[in-house]
This record gives C-alpha cells, sequence and structure tokens, in this order.
C-alpha cells in the first residue's frame, strides 16, 4: 500500500494569541484521516521535526486529493483551539519518492477575510510504497526458459509516468 508521509519541520513569525505568545500544533487532515504534531508551549517559531504517515488507499486517485494542514494554537482551558493559519497542498504537486521531496515554506492563509494571520510554515511531503503490497510488487524474476525465447514482450502492462499500471 502506498502512503502519504508529511513530515512537519517549523513554523516561523506566528500571531500571538495568549498575550504575547502561543502554543502551536499542526493538525494534517488528508482523506479522512487526521493526525497532529505535538504543541510547542509559548512559542511562536516552533520546531518540530515530526513525520506524519497517511494511507492512500487509491493511488490512481492521489493526485485530485488536497492535503490540508492547519496550525491551531492549543488553550490550557479545556479543548478549545484558536486558528492560526493554513496551507492546502496539491496531491498532484507530492513528490513520488522521498530523495525528489524538499523542504517547502508556505505562507499561513487565512480562514477568512477578517482573520488576523501571519506567519509561514517549512515542510516536506512524499509518497513512499509498502512493497508488500499486491499493487506495488514487481514482478517475478524470470524463469530459466524465458531466456531462449528471443524477442518476446516481457511486460505487455502499460504504466503512467509515475509507475502505476493503467
Amino acid at each position: 500500500m502506498a502512503k502519504l508521509v508529511a513530515e512537519i519541520v517549523d513554523a516561523s513569525d506566528l500571531m500571538p494569541k495568549d498575550a504575547d505568545s502561543a502554543n502551536p500544533f499542526v493538525e494534517v487532515d488528508f482523506d479522512d484521516q487526521k493526525q497532529r504534531t505535538q504543541t510547542k508551549y509559548r512559542d511562536l517559531n516552533p520546531y518540530w521535526n515530526q513525520k506524519l504517515v497517511f494511507n492512500i488507499t487509491n493511488p490512481k486517485d492521489f493526485p485530485n486529493k488536497t492535503i490540508d494542514l492547519v496550525v491551531y494554537n492549543d488553550r490550557k482551558s479545556g479543548h478549545r483551539r484558536d486558528f492560526l493559519g493554513r496551507v492546502r497542498i496539491s496531491g498532484m504537486s507530492v513528490p513520488f519518492s522521498e530523495p525528489e521531496a524538499n523542504i517547502q515554506r508556505y505562507p499561513l492563509d487565512k480562514r477568512g477575510l477578517f482573520s488576523h494571520i501571519k506567519g509561514d510554515i517549512g515542510f516536506r511531503m512524499y509518497v513512499i510504497h509498502d512493497h508488500d503490497s499486491s499493487s506495488f510488487s514487481s514482478p517475478p524474476p524470470p524463469q530459466a526458459a524465458d531466456f531462449d525465447t528471443p524477442l518476446r514482450e516481457i511486460n505487455p502492462n502499460r504504466f503512467d509516468h509515475e509507475g502505476f499500471q493503467l
């Protein structure tokens, strides 16, 4: 099975929510799966360096999916949280291997016209493949008889540019 890896690195210059500070954390929402980072207390320039891993149930549909990263302020009283900004990423822009993935910095978007948001977030995203899955398994090694058959098409299946079977 394919998996989406979201490495949340850091954020900078966040909007203070508790007097002169904030308690930020990042919630990542992908395909009805939500995960969050640890809360960094009293920090407007938090450093998480935390990996969140999500299942990709339909790899062919992944380019049409959206990944939401939302930065919240964790209030100490109760389960309330304040919105500090968001970034939305298209699955189409996520590389299909870890070496191709670079740390990206995006300014945080407002939720509405009158939101007071500032700052940016740094993260890295990529797709990995669990090779135990039948949908991404490699073809079996050729048998000895295959070497005696000249000009035989070994793999008649078609694949798109990202290695998925059409």
